[in-house]
């Protein structure tokens, strides 16, 4: 994304939780958007680096900014950092995926 002022660092564990450090590992850049979405448990990112739109978001009819923001994400794989030592933690995303699946 080549507007800086739209991308948050966001935490996979927060602040507070055990495993809530503020290090690269535990966190992907996501636009303001996806960040919301994320801490909001309306999509989830798999320890593979898929991205899961909870099911009823899905579903659910709005308009394109549903469609091409959130629901065509679905599946896609996220992009990794070019070195594998900054890549999200795996260990983390799976805790945090297992929130996800339980969020409705």
């Amino acid at each position: 994304m080549k507007h800086l002022e739209l991308l948050d660092a966001a935490h996979i564990i927060p602040d507070g939780e055990p495993g809530g450090d503020p290090i690269v590992n535990n966190g992907v850049a996501l636009c303001k958007l996806h960040h919301a979405a994320f801490d909001s448990f309306m999509l989830g990112i798999r320890p593979d680096y898929k991205i899961e739109v909870r099911e009823d978001i899905l579903k659910e009819k709005d308009g394109p900014m549903l469609v091409h923001g959130i629901q065509d994400m679905h599946l896609k794989k996220i992009i990794l950092p070019r070195y594998s030592h900054s890549w999200p933690n795996s260990e983390l995303l799976e805790r945090r995926y297992e929130k996800f699946r339980m969020a409705d």
